[in-house]
Protein backbone atom coordinates (compact mmCIF):
# COMPACT_ATOMS: atom_id res chain seq x y z
CA UNK A 1 0.00 0.00 0.00
CA UNK A 2 1.23 3.82 -0.90
CA UNK A 3 0.86 6.36 1.53
CA UNK A 4 0.83 9.83 0.38
CA UNK A 5 2.42 12.76 1.43
CA UNK A 6 1.25 16.53 1.79
CA UNK A 7 4.22 18.30 -0.15
CA UNK A 8 4.28 20.80 -3.04
CA UNK A 9 5.16 19.46 -6.86
CA UNK A 10 7.90 20.61 -8.70
CA UNK A 11 5.82 22.88 -10.92
CA UNK A 12 4.24 24.62 -8.00
CA UNK A 13 7.77 25.74 -6.34
CA UNK A 14 9.19 26.32 -9.49
CA UNK A 15 5.90 28.98 -10.38
CA UNK A 16 6.43 30.38 -7.12
CA UNK A 17 9.42 31.19 -8.02
CA UNK A 18 8.99 32.50 -11.67
CA UNK A 19 6.05 35.13 -10.07
CA UNK A 20 8.37 35.96 -6.92
CA UNK A 21 10.69 37.15 -9.69
CA UNK A 22 8.75 39.07 -11.53
CA UNK A 23 7.61 41.05 -8.91
CA UNK A 24 11.28 41.90 -7.51
CA UNK A 25 11.83 42.92 -11.20
CA UNK A 26 8.89 45.26 -10.99
CA UNK A 27 9.84 46.43 -7.75
CA UNK A 28 13.40 47.37 -7.98
CA UNK A 29 13.68 50.35 -11.03
CA UNK A 30 10.97 52.04 -9.04
CA UNK A 31 13.57 51.86 -5.58
CA UNK A 32 16.18 52.68 -7.90
CA UNK A 33 14.20 55.76 -9.33
CA UNK A 34 13.07 56.92 -5.28
CA UNK A 35 17.04 56.56 -4.88
CA UNK A 36 18.17 58.72 -7.70
CA UNK A 37 15.53 61.42 -6.49
CA UNK A 38 16.54 61.50 -3.17
CA UNK A 39 20.41 62.28 -4.15
CA UNK A 40 18.92 65.06 -6.75
CA UNK A 41 17.19 66.75 -3.33
CA UNK A 42 20.24 66.32 -1.28
CA UNK A 43 21.79 68.60 -4.05
CA UNK A 44 18.70 71.19 -3.25
CA UNK A 45 19.26 71.15 0.31
CA UNK A 46 22.70 71.87 0.28
CA UNK A 47 22.30 74.76 -1.92
CA UNK A 48 19.64 75.91 -0.23
CA UNK A 49 21.06 76.00 3.27
CA UNK A 50 24.11 77.58 2.31
CA UNK A 51 21.42 80.60 0.34
CA UNK A 52 19.98 80.39 3.41
CA UNK A 53 22.87 81.11 5.55
CA UNK A 54 24.32 84.06 3.61
CA UNK A 55 20.52 86.02 3.51
CA UNK A 56 20.40 85.38 7.21
CA UNK A 57 24.47 86.44 7.55
CA UNK A 58 24.05 90.02 5.79
CA UNK A 59 20.47 90.24 7.56
CA UNK A 60 22.56 89.47 10.89
CA UNK A 61 25.72 91.87 10.07
CA UNK A 62 23.12 94.26 8.26
CA UNK A 63 26.24 94.43 5.61
CA UNK A 64 25.60 92.56 1.99
CA UNK A 65 27.01 88.98 1.49
CA UNK A 66 27.50 87.44 -1.31
CA UNK A 67 28.20 83.06 -2.75
CA UNK A 68 30.90 83.39 -5.11
CA UNK A 69 31.39 81.00 -7.72
CA UNK A 70 34.79 79.36 -8.60
CA UNK A 71 35.72 75.66 -10.39
CA UNK A 72 35.12 73.48 -7.19
CA UNK A 73 33.03 75.10 -4.86
CA UNK A 74 30.37 77.80 -4.07
CA UNK A 75 31.71 80.46 -1.10
CA UNK A 76 29.78 82.43 0.80
CA UNK A 77 31.64 85.70 1.94
CA UNK A 78 30.63 88.25 4.65
CA UNK A 79 32.39 91.30 5.28
CA UNK A 80 32.39 89.76 8.72
CA UNK A 81 34.96 87.64 8.15
CA UNK A 82 32.07 84.33 8.11
CA UNK A 83 32.89 82.12 5.62
CA UNK A 84 31.11 78.70 4.20
CA UNK A 85 31.08 76.81 1.45
CA UNK A 86 29.69 74.09 -0.95
CA UNK A 87 32.35 72.35 -2.76
CA UNK A 88 31.58 70.90 -5.93
CA UNK A 89 32.60 66.94 -6.97
CA UNK A 90 34.21 66.97 -10.46
CA UNK A 91 30.92 65.29 -12.30
CA UNK A 92 28.58 68.29 -10.44
CA UNK A 93 28.17 72.27 -11.81
CA UNK A 94 26.01 74.11 -10.31
CA UNK A 95 25.21 77.56 -12.65
CA UNK A 96 24.15 80.98 -11.79
CA UNK A 97 22.45 82.92 -14.10
CA UNK A 98 22.13 86.65 -13.39
CA UNK A 99 18.98 87.31 -14.80
CA UNK A 100 19.08 91.12 -13.91
CA UNK A 101 22.74 91.60 -14.85
CA UNK A 102 23.64 94.90 -16.58
CA UNK A 103 26.70 93.41 -18.47
CA UNK A 104 26.79 90.71 -20.89
CA UNK A 105 29.83 88.54 -18.88
CA UNK A 106 28.72 88.95 -15.09
CA UNK A 107 31.11 87.92 -12.72
CA UNK A 108 29.76 84.42 -10.93
CA UNK A 109 28.57 85.84 -7.91
CA UNK A 110 25.13 86.14 -6.04
CA UNK A 111 24.64 89.75 -3.57
CA UNK A 112 22.26 89.13 -0.47
CA UNK A 113 21.57 92.87 0.96
CA UNK A 114 20.75 93.53 4.90
CA UNK A 115 16.95 93.86 4.13
CA UNK A 116 16.66 89.95 3.34
CA UNK A 117 16.47 90.72 -0.08
CA UNK A 118 18.88 89.54 -3.10
CA UNK A 119 19.73 90.01 -6.46
CA UNK A 120 16.95 87.58 -8.98
CA UNK A 121 18.92 84.82 -10.01
CA UNK A 122 18.33 81.33 -11.80
CA UNK A 123 20.89 78.85 -10.48
CA UNK A 124 21.06 75.39 -12.59
CA UNK A 125 22.31 71.89 -11.43
CA UNK A 126 23.83 69.13 -13.40
CA UNK A 127 25.55 66.03 -12.01
CA UNK A 128 25.21 62.30 -11.97
CA UNK A 129 21.86 62.42 -9.91
CA UNK A 130 20.24 64.45 -12.15
CA UNK A 131 19.69 67.98 -12.98
CA UNK A 132 17.00 70.82 -11.88
CA UNK A 133 16.40 74.65 -12.19
CA UNK A 134 15.04 77.19 -9.88
CA UNK A 135 14.89 80.35 -9.70
CA UNK A 136 14.86 82.46 -6.66
CA UNK A 137 12.85 85.71 -6.57
CA UNK A 138 14.57 88.85 -5.69
CA UNK A 139 12.31 89.95 -2.70
CA UNK A 140 11.43 86.65 -1.00
CA UNK A 141 15.01 85.22 -1.47
CA UNK A 142 13.06 81.99 -2.01
CA UNK A 143 13.62 79.64 -4.78
CA UNK A 144 10.75 77.97 -6.91
CA UNK A 145 11.48 74.74 -8.77
CA UNK A 146 11.21 75.88 -12.67
CA UNK A 147 12.45 72.12 -13.90
CA UNK A 148 13.57 68.60 -12.24
CA UNK A 149 14.85 65.65 -14.02
CA UNK A 150 16.41 62.53 -12.87
CA UNK A 151 18.61 59.94 -14.85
Amino acid sequence: MVTRRAAFTLLEICLTLVIGMVLIMLAVPSVAGLLAEQRLHETWDRFEQLANKARLQSMKEQKPCRLVWDRHRITMKADAGEQDSLTMTEDENYEIIRTAAFIDAPPEEWTFWPNGTCEPVIIRYHGRSGRWQVRFDALSSRGTFQQSETP
